[in-house]
C-alpha cells in the first residue's frame, strides 16, 4: 500500500496575478490551467516526457517566480487552428509551494493507492 499527498487544484482564474507561464529548459511559453501546491497543469506548443527536469517561470506578480520539478505526465491537449498540436504538461513540483489563499484552502487529502492500480500518480 502506498499513501499519496493530494492536494486541491485551484483554476486559472484563482491566480489573477498570473499573466503567463515559461517552462526551461524546452517547453517555452505556456498556458495555465491549474495549479496546486505540488504541482501545476500548463498546456504548450512542446512534447517533454515524463521524468524530465523542467523550470517553471511565473510571468506577473506571483511569488515564487519560479519552481522547480519533473513532468509527470505528457498528452495532447488538441490541435491549434494552425494544424499544431498543444500539449497537456502535468509538473510535479520538487516541494511543495505557498499559495496566496493558502490559508484559506483545504488541507490536502491522504489517499491510499494500491501500487499495483496506479502507475504513475499525478501529485497535484
Amino acid at each position: 500500500m502506498i499513501i499519496v499527498q493530494i492536494s486541491p487544484r485551484r483554476p486559472a482564474s484563482a491566480f489573477p496575478t498570473i499573466s503567463g507561464l515559461r517552462i526551461a529548459p524546452e517547453g517555452g511559453q505556456a498556458v495555465l490551467v491549474n495549479m496546486s501546491t505540488t504541482g501545476v497543469l500548463t498546456e504548450c506548443p512542446k512534447r517533454i516526457a515524463p521524468g524530465k527536469s523542467v523550470t517553471v517561470h511565473f510571468e506577473g506578480g506571483f511569488t515564487p517566480t519560479s519552481v522547480k520539478g519533473k513532468v509527470a505526465r505528457c498528452g495532447v491537449a488538441g490541435i491549434d487552428k494552425q494544424g499544431t498540436l498543444r500539449y497537456h504538461l502535468g509538473i510535479a513540483f520538487d516541494a511543495p509551494i505557498s499559495l496566496e489563499d493558502a490559508a484559506a484552502g483545504s488541507a490536502p487529502v491522504a489517499e491510499t493507492v494500491e501500487p499495483d492500480a496506479v502507475a504513475v500518480r499525478n501529485r497535484w
